[in-house]
């Protein structure tokens, strides 16, 4: 199990893959690059493993806490968890497909932009919100 400061960790590295990538995805030339699809993959994976590890640890536990502000939080937070795998798993094949074929890149880039934002905002509020909470119940 991750500590909350792993998980920290992991959100700020998250973070700075989202920093670089939004910049790297503009050129299209960049887009199929190695080593930008290497930094791609590993944001992939941040994210995945991420989403995971909260889905079956986390939000779990926050669900069966005794205060209900806090599993109506978690239930919230934990509901969008689904969508956004969808989301983030359909835009990882589309950065493959146009890392192969050069697409459209102005499309892809709409896209990487909406995938950028969902989890900028998912870590944000995991950072403002459920850290918080964990401190608060389960650091004590």
């Amino acid at each position: 199990m991750y500590t909350l400061d792993e998980l920290k960790k992991q959100n700020q590295e998250i973070s700075e893959l989202i920093d670089v990538l939004e910049t790297l995805v503009k050129d299209s030339a960049l887009v199929s690059n190695p080593f930008v699809c290497e930094l791609a993959t590993r944001f992939n994976e941040k994210v995945w493993m991420h989403l995971v590890f909260e889905d079956k640890t986390i939000y779990s536990e926050l669900c069966r806490h005794h205060n209900p502000d806090v599993v109506s939080i978690a239930k919230k937070f934990h509901g969008s968890a689904r969508e956004i795998k969808k989301l983030f798993s359909d835009y990882v094949k589309l950065w493959h497909h146009t890392s192969s074929e050069n697409g459209n890149h102005a499309a892809f880039i709409k896209e990487s932009n909406k995938i950028f934002k969902l989890i900028r905002e998912r870590v944000q509020f995991e950072s403002r919100e459920i850290f918080p909470i964990i401190e608060k119940h389960y650091n004590s």
